[in-house]
């Protein structure tokens, strides 16, 4: 036992004694002297061989002799087979084919370059070293991407990294945004540069630096509203980081594209200074009604999660008591929304006034006045918090539809056609609810369609194509269709459906499965493209959006499903308002009535007046009707001398008619018929009566025909009260109707 432990001892200590000699087996460090001596700067050299133009290549044939410190490489995956230097006057992009260049250009190393007979140029817009290529399609020499080989035959490392040679010049995006001239290319293309006091627009809690499917531009803003376009790839190693959130500072190369847009590349995550990691006002941690109350005056801004409760009523300028909050739908003005964390609270203190901006989306989709059916749901609203109107209010919302968020759809286009021969049009939503990938745009045979395969993919998935909010109720055709093509490879699990949603958040929004016409999956290859078949949404009344689905779990082949010819409401519709209405009365408004007036088309409107919507009320001219471009027909409902409108002969049967209508004076109710007429004889009757309705609100209507052959459409007002004075008064506009052929 004792022999073994000397052995082991001795052992030690020769281990011991050859780590301590280890000064004898470590190589001396080799610092790199370059053999050339600058002769000029960076500035001077990009100036004395600048060229305008998109491309162009030209060739150094003096001995210049230029250097930079690295101030950007490839080593985070965002800058792809570039590196950039720069010296104390500008900066400048090198453009080499090969990958992990920071290997051997590390930051702040010293790089001298030769130039004798070497290359400078442009490649789409952004000038930089590279080698000569031409283009093709532009007629024109290029500087495109040398080897690593030529670029080492010119270029020397001179000493160590020394990252306080690179410092970026703090500039402002309006230093330089918009312009394009020589001088300001010059010295700001391939320059590292710092932003002060900058916000990420898309940042949100959620928003990641790119998408997994491919590169993504993210915007930063400075203090005026100022954005840069910030061009992140899909292989960065952040690529999955959230974007910071509040302010800070961000630090990126400055390159221009060939459309004289400028654009930054990041070098890393690093490059974003001193934003918060505080998730409150995100998307994913909302404040509520009452955290947003007690942050005013904090300078607090993001997502504010609520209850619609009512509106500001009309001439309010300081709420002061629950009595000047209009706790009901439609309101009377459009203009305001009021939140709170309960759909029926009324006290002021936990109120929050929405401020909804003139002529913006969010004042069209949101409004209680034009959808009373928001009232008690709830809303996520981005902006300001601060005071407003004398209590808490939310300021500062754009109006844009990627600030705010509805947890029920409304507004919505009464007709849609996608083909989807180019990109995916940018009002469709494309969301990935599990796995890494995501509808895509395709061609084959000259023939372009939406598509989403699980191919190298990451299981399970989910991923939705959503189309722009649907109005059904005020469609005039009520029918959806399209197409579809699926290539099986043997999936067993890959599924592909169809949904109404309520809201356009799929995870959050009420579905009702759609059953279209699908293709089956043929045994190798492509199925042909197969119609859904008319799909009628009659049923739905309100605005839904349309989702497609692709569903699969792992296994080890995807189908592959592909959607074209996407149409809603495109059935043949006849609309006679703007263009036929507008021709009564030679097209002028009239606060009187008239015997009789007949359009060009064959309307004719008897004991009625001719108004006319526009930006102000002021008799015979109302908001509610429209635009100035909209005209109404005013029947008058005094006894013994109803006012009627009556159309010409239309051909081709009648399915439903559509129309708009409402009171402009003092009426107290709404008492009208729509009469169909077919030989002169009355077949069909809807009767409209309301005894509750708003003066200068505008109501929409319809009626059910289903009759084939030649009709005549009545509308005749109701002398409701019997009275010998113009009273009982409707008008009438935007008829509409689709055929039964």
């Amino acid at each position: 036992m004792k022999k073994v432990k000397f052995l082991l001892g001795a052992l030690l200590l020769m281990i011991v004694a050859a780590a301590c000699n280890d000064k004898y087996d470590t190589p001396p460090m080799v610092v790199p002297v370059a053999q050339h001596t600058p002769n000029m700067t960076l500035l001077e050299f990009k100036t004395k061989y600048w060229q305008d133009g998109r491309n162009f290549i030209d060739t150094c044939k003096e001995d210049i002799i230029i250097h930079g410190y690295v101030s950007g490489t490839d080593a985070a995956g965002n800058i792809y087979k570039h590196m950039y230097i720069q010296d104390e006057t500008a900066g400048l992009g090198i453009s080499i084919d090969a990958n992990s260049l920071y290997n051997t250009y590390r930051e702040g190393q010293e790089v001298v370059i030769n130039m004798k007979d070497f290359f400078i140029g442009k490649y789409n817009g952004e000038y930089l070293l590279g080698k000569p290529e031409w283009y093709a399609a532009q007629s024109a020499w290029e500087a495109g991407r040398m080897t690593l080989d030529m670029f080492q035959q010119h270029a020397e490392l001179n000493g160590l990294p020394n990252l306080e040679k690179v410092v970026p010049v703090v500039t402002k995006i309006t230093d330089f945004s918009g312009k394009s001239d020589a001088e300001t290319q010059i010295k700001y293309q391939g320059q590292l540069v710092k932003f002060e006091n900058v916000k990420w627009q898309e940042a949100d809690g959620e928003v990641t630096f790119s998408e997994a499917s491919a590169s993504s531009t993210r915007h930063i803003v400075d203090a005026e509203g100022n954005t840069l376009d910030v061009t992140n790839s899909n292989y960065a190693n952040f690529r999955a980081s959230m974007l910071p959130l509040g302010e800070g500072d961000v630090v990126g190369i400055l390159y221009l594209t060939g459309d004289s847009s400028w654009k930054l590349y990041l070098r890393d995550e690093t490059d974003c200074i001193g934003f918060l990691n505080d998730t409150k006002g995100t998307l994913k941690d909302p404040y509520s009604v009452q955290e947003a109350i007690a942050a005013r005056g904090n300078n607090k801004e993001g997502w504010i999660k609520g209850f619609i409760v009512g509106a500001v009523a009309p001439e309010v300028q300081t709420i002061s008591s629950s009595a000047d909050i209009e706790f009901k739908a439609p309101t009377t003005l459009d203009n305001t929304l009021v939140i709170a964390d309960a759909a029926n609270e009324q006290d002021i203190t936990k109120l929050i006034v929405v401020s909804l901006p003139q002529n913006s989306q969010f004042r069209k989709d949101a409004s209680l006045k034009n959808y009373p059916e928001l009232l008690g749901t709830s809303a996520l609203i981005k902006g300001k918090i601060d005071q407003y109107m004398g209590i808490t209010g939310i300021v500062g919302n754009s109006g844009s539809r990627d600030e705010y968020k509805l947890s029920i759809a409304t507004g919505g286009v009464t007709q849609l056609e996608e083909t989807f021969d180019s990109a995916l049009p940018t009002d469709w939503l494309n969301i990935q609810v599990k796995g890494d990938k995501a509808w895509y745009q395709t061609s084959f045979d000259n023939n372009g369609y939406a598509a989403m395969t699980g191919y190298k993919g990451t299981a399970p998935f989910e991923s939705w194509l959503i189309t722009p909010a649907i109005d059904i109720k005020n469609a005039p055709n009520k029918t959806f269709s399209f197409m579809s093509q699926v290539n099986g490879y043997g999936s067993t699990t890959t599924k592909f459906r169809v949904f109404l949603l309520s809201s356009s958040d799929p995870a959050t929004a009420e579905k009702i499965e759609l059953n279209p016409k699908l293709p089956t999956a043929p045994a190798s290859g492509y199925s042909g493209f197969v119609s859904s078949g008319d799909l009628d949404l009659s049923e739905y009344s309100g605005t839904y959006y349309i989702g497609f689905v692709y569903e699969a779990t792992s296994e080890a082949n995807y189908a592959t499903w592909t959607l074209d010819d996407v149409k809603f409401g495109m059935g043949k519709v006849v609309s006679n308002t703007r263009a036929d209405l507008e021709t009564m009365n030679e097209g002028k408004e009239t606060s009187t009535f008239q015997a009789q007036m007949t359009s060009k088309k064959g309307w004719v409107a008897t004991n009625a007046a001719l108004l006319r919507g526009g930006a102000s009320d002021a008799n015979p001219v109302f908001t509610f009707i429209g635009d100035a471009d909209t005209y109404a027909i005013n029947l008058n409902g005094k006894v013994n001398s109803t006012g009627t409108l009556v159309s010409p002969t239309i051909s081709g049967g009648c399915t439903d008619i559509f129309f708009k209508y409402g009171h402009a004076l003092t009426e107290s109710g709404i008492h009208f018929k729509v009469h169909i007429l077919m030989n002169g004889q009355i077949v069909k009757t809807f009767s409209f009566d309301e005894t509750q309705t708003t003066a200068k609100t505008a109501y929409e209507g319809g009626c059910h025909v289903d009759l084939k052959g030649d009709f005549v459409i009545m509308f005749e007002a109701v002398s409701f009260t019997q009275s010998s004075s113009n009273k009982d008064r409707v008008a009438i506009w935007d008829i509409e109707w689709t055929p039964n052929e």
